[in-house]
């Protein structure tokens, strides 16, 4: 297994802020790593407001409105949200300039140390993840819950034990960008696969 790479002095851009608490987790971990952050989202400041001002108590830049390549001019790492379409063009003009392009699980996955335990599937991810995580729980375990069910863990990464035991919700949004890593869960779950989620 490689190390995960280094970010101090790194300029990232991280694409999407979003609505729940990942994009902040993201930021809060990218900036403890000492990198150079930029935050872009499509949103209006004022519907991310709470949100806005927790990014920019941490130091980073924070911009909202139409998103183009010209958010690359100063960065060389795109942290991408899982909502952010594969065929973004800030997302295109990354894959045509050489700039790599990593996801919040990427950065989690490539420093966990415990073991991963993932679900994924068209249905019954989020029940099926918080089902697994409370029995490992009742088995006297201790137990990270995260993915697209409870909070994000990428800011805590460090403070996971190696004993400890990870359970995560994956969508296949999250899983598209994982192949990049090299990295892959200790034990995967897959519920179910139904054609719902064909995009």
């Amino acid at each position: 297994m490689t190390a995960a790479p280094d970010l101090t002095g790194r300029r990232v851009l991280v694409l999407g802020l979003g609505r729940f608490t990942g994009g902040v987790e993201t930021v809060r971990f990218l900036v403890a790593q000492r990198a150079d952050v930029l935050v872009s989202d499509a949103a209006r400041r004022a519907d991310l407001e709470a949100s806005a001002r927790e990014v920019e108590a941490l130091g980073a830049a924070l911009v909202f409105g139409r998103q183009t390549p010209r958010l690359l001019d100063h960065a060389d790492l795109v942290v991408a949200n899982p909502a952010i379409p594969f065929d973004h063009q800030v997302l295109q003009a990354a894959a045509d300039r050489g700039v790599p392009v990593t996801t919040e699980m990427n950065l989690f996955l490539e420093r966990v140390r415990a073991p991963v335990l993932a679900v994924t599937g068209t249905k019954g991810k989020s029940t099926t993840t918080t089902l697994l995580a409370g029995m490992l729980e009742a088995a006297g375990r201790t137990v990270h819950l995260g993915g697209n069910v409870g909070r994000s863990l990428v800011a805590r990464v460090e403070r996971i034990a190696p004993d400890d035991l990870v359970v995560l919700e994956l969508s296949s949004f999250q899983l598209h960008w994982t192949r990049g890593t090299g990295r892959s869960p200790h034990l995967t779950v897959v519920t179910n696969l139904f054609g719902d989620h064909l995009d």
